[in-house]
């Protein structure tokens, strides 16, 4: 992965920061990086022009970080997100994964390492964008997951999903019947390894479980492997929430 003709913007209120990160893609060629010090003006900008990425600062004057990702991901916006926090508490981390982060870097930070995050995210979107079908249907469950549209329909109807939470869906349901581990999810949806957040994965489970009962739905095709993890299983006798 190199990071040539990549448009960035990075919402950060703290010029040296920005400096830093300027620095840190002036070997790279055709780069447009820009800048917007307030959360206000740089939500407008993430939501009227295409990005390959942003990072994003949690603390910022008139809309703060958190704000700006979960209004991303509300209007369904699939923009890669980096968060820049001084916050190094385990309860920030997993707020930012459970709104919608990709990834998180704590200031003070190498250039080193904000290029190896900047450069696995942008991996694992291009992967993903590769491996997408158009479609997949689940006669028994009368559910059809398009995942160009990021829309899931049970019995015809439309069942809301935020994208990670349709990304988690849809990963497991391309994988029917294959175990994953809270670890491998993390990894797979939001590019973790070796981290200790695998509750942001239960909760998310739980939200989605919830969306599909309110919808009548037969039975829950997201299933526990206890001791394990979870998959997706349309075997009604392995239905063991």
């Amino acid at each position: 992965m190199d990071l040539y003709n990549k448009k960035i913007l990075v919402i950060e209120d703290d010029e040296h920061i920005f400096a830093v990160i300027k620095a840190m893609f002036k070997q790279y060629d055709n780069n447009s990086l820009i800048l917007k010090k307030n959360g206000k003006e740089g939500l407008k900008e993430a939501l009227q022009n295409e990005y390959d990425l942003l990072l994003l600062d949690i603390m910022l004057p008139k809309k703060d970080g958190w704000e700006i990702c979960k209004e991303l991901k509300e209007k369904k916006n699939d923009l890669p997100i980096i968060m820049l926090t001084a916050k190094s508490e385990e309860a920030d981390k997993v707020l930012g994964l459970e709104i919608g982060a990709d990834d998180y870097v704590t200031k003070p930070f190498s250039p080193r390492e904000l290029t190896a995050r900047i450069k696995a995210v942008l991996r694992r979107y291009e992967k993903t964008e590769s491996k997408k079908t158009d479609t997949l249907y689940f006669d028994s469950l009368n559910m059809e997951i398009d995942t160009d549209s990021y829309t899931v329909t049970i019995d015809e109807e439309n069942v809301s999903f935020t994208p990670k939470e349709f990304k988690l869906l849809s990963f497991l349901a391309q994988n029917k019947e294959q175990v994953f581990t809270r670890e491998q999810l993390l990894e797979n949806i939001w590019g973790f390894e070796n981290l200790t957040e695998t509750r942001t994965i239960d909760e998310h489970i739980k939200r989605i479980r919830k969306k599909l009962n309110n919808t009548g739905i037969e039975f829950q095709p997201i299933k526990t492997v206890w001791g394990v993890g979870y998959k997706f299983s349309i075997r009604k006798e392995n239905n063991n929430d």
